[in-house]
């Protein structure tokens, strides 16, 4: 008999007469919800809402966005090249920044932060050539402003693979590394989950809440 079962069969008996007469059972409170998903991103996060051409493939209103996601970041990561945010996320010049900026001399190699499957592979106005790779973990991370770029749409990439060459393509006033995290197509901090300076993981798990998207 399992657990559940067991605790089942001495819950009833305490409500059952000697004679085998049942008696009325005390109305029992509903199990509250849970307001975050498991550790491993449901598998509509990762395949599902796939696109080659547009940046935001989810198109998500983020209230249907759990309050609070755990994202695993176990496993490989190499941190994008220059360990200095000279720009940071947020609000800049009345508009949103939403990524960092990392400085990155031109023609210098760009590497995935984290193994995963590129996405998308392409040139816009604004961010020049563009990568996005989405990860197991559920989360996509992106590298703009490159020179050159090395991979397509649909290749599979390792932590520290070459994707890209930097370069000052699109919006940009020099050459550096325009980089961001999302989930479902939302950004948030890159720097919740990466010590640039160190060169390090801030946390495993993560816990990602939605207040913190954009």
């Amino acid at each position: 008999m399992s657990l559940i079962s067991s605790l089942l069969f001495i819950s009833l008996s305490l409500f059952i007469g000697e004679n085998g007469i049942e008696i009325d059972l005390p109305e029992i409170e509903p199990a509250r919800s849970i307001d975050f998903v498991s550790l491993e991103a449901p598998s509509y996060i990762i395949d599902g809402y796939w696109s080659g051409v547009e940046l935001d493939s989810y198109n998500m209103p983020k209230d249907s966005i759990p309050e609070r996601t755990f994202i695993r970041l176990d496993g490989d990561f190499s941190c994008p090249y220059g360990k200095v945010v000279y720009s940071p996320y947020g609000r800049r010049f009345g508009r949103f920044h939403n990524g960092v900026d990392l400085p990155l001399p031109q023609g210098t190699s760009v590497t995935a932060a984290f193994s995963g499957v590129v996405r998308l592979s392409t040139y816009r106005s604004g961010y020049g050539h563009i990568i996005i790779i989405r990860h197991a973990n559920g989360i996509e991370t992106a590298y703009a402003h490159l020179s050159k770029r090395k991979v397509n749409s649909g290749d599979v990439v390792k932590t520290g693979d070459i994707i890209a060459i930097s370069g000052s393509s699109g919006r940009s006033t020099g050459p550096h590394l325009h980089f961001e995290t999302l989930y479902c197509g939302h950004t948030f901090n890159p720097e919740l989950i990466i010590d640039f300076e160190k060169g390090t993981l801030v946390q495993s798990p993560f816990m990602l809440r939605r207040e913190v998207l954009q």
